[in-house]
Parts: structure tokens; sequence; C-alpha cells
């Protein structure tokens, strides 16, 4: 796998505030993209794996990460029983890459959170316990998304870009916004535009006061260059 790094950008300055690893398969193949890769995965058993391998390969690829940026990681509720990513192991890898878990954001989609409370509500609180932060992925308008966004508390909140595109010509979208806007200010988390391709978009998520954002107004995803 390869893995290609988005910049998230605080909606104001856009300066970058951070990176969203994503993979993509081999190129020029049917398995150049997530979805097929774990589709893939998923009809042979191998999730869990695929999982691993891939925030290991975002790890490595984030070494000498630019201090003060942020790595927003994706990974299933699940990574909490991968040895690699627990305790002493997880440090120490964290270390030979000049990373600190408070630069570390666990990326979790809200369909996986949804369907796995308890486990986690325990990852969460564990990886919290060592400095790290979770965001809760993919967040829409649904029962089941302000559901997760309540239960579960995440520190941010990727607003899935279904919600963003075109909400500069949408009333009703940005008036959802706003409401979920105002809950995350009370439960202290801030929330992510996905998909955000225009300036009129930007204008509008920065008129609702959204702190950041992302999408290829910014830049697309690309390898990261490293810093000295």
């Amino acid at each position: 796998v390869t893995i290609l790094y988005e910049p998230i950008v605080n909606t104001m300055t856009r300066e970058i505030t951070g990176y969203e690893a994503l993979v993509r398969g081999p190129w020029d193949t049917d398995l150049h993209t997530p979805s097929a890769l774990f589709q893939l995965a998923g009809e042979t058993g191998l999730v869990f794996e695929l999982d691993c391998l891939c925030r290991r390969a975002a790890l490595r690829g984030a070494r000498g990460l630019q201090p003060g940026k942020l790595l927003f990681l994706n990974c299933l509720p699940t990574a909490i029983h991968d040895p690699a990513f627990r305790g002493d192991v997880l440090r120490r890898t964290l270390e030979e890459l000049r990373l600190r878990p408070s630069d570390v954001v666990f990326e979790i989609s809200e369909k996986e959170s949804i369907e796995n409370f308890a486990i986690f509500r325990e990852a969460r609180d564990y990886y919290a316990e060592l400095g790290f932060r979770i965001a809760l992925d993919d967040t829409g308008v649904a029962y089941g998304s302000l559901q997760a966004v309540m239960e579960l508390s995440p520190d941010f909140i990727k607003v899935d870009l279904s919600l963003i595109r075109s909400i500069d010509s949408d009333p009703p979208r940005q008036e959802l916004l706003r409401a979920l806007h105002s809950v995350a200010v009370k439960l202290n988390a801030r929330i992510i535009a996905e998909g955000i391709e225009t300036s009129e978009e930007l204008a509008t998520v920065k008129s609702l006061g959204i702190p950041l954002g992302q999408g290829y107004l910014f830049g697309r995803p690309a390898p990261l260059r490293r810093s000295l």
C-alpha cells in the first residue's frame, strides 16, 4: 500500500493544522481505492490485518512530521487489540518516528463507532490516557450521527462532504452545520468540514464559525515533505 497525506487547515488563516493519512492500493489496478481494498479484505477475513498494515505504513510515512502538526490516522475501533498499538511498544514506535502522542489523532468512522460503541469507548479511554486524541469521521445529519457525537464525545468531529458540498447555496444545510457546530462547542470538540472545493463553500463555512477544513481547495493528497 501507499500512503498519501491530505492537509487539514485553519479556515481563517489557511495555515496547515495537520494531515490525514490516506491509503492507496497498487496503481492502475482495481484495488487502488481504499474502498476496494477494504471490500476485498472483508471478503477474505483480513480487515483487521489490513487496518494494522495501513496504520503502521501511515506512521512510517509521517516520520519527521513538522513539530506542532497533527497526524490524523484512520483506524477501526478494534485497533486497541493490535499489540503494536498498545503501551510501551507504541511509545517506542512514536519516539523512533519523532512523534508524540499529542501529535496523533485516531480517526474512526461514525458507522464503525455506532456498530461498536463499547469497543470505541474502551479505545477512546485507553488512548486518551496515553495522550492521543480521537476524531469521529463521516459525521452526517442522521439520528445515528447525533447519537454517536453525544455518546462518544470525540475531540474532533469531521463533517461529511455530503453536507458541505454546495453549502453556500443551500440554507437548510447551513442551519444543520450551525446546529452541529453549537453541539460541538458544548462538547469541547472542534469541527472539520470535509470536501471543501470552492472559495464559496469556504466562505460559508468560515461565516458559520467552523474552525478547520479539508478538501481539494487546500491541496490534494501527496507524500509528506520531510522536516529536517
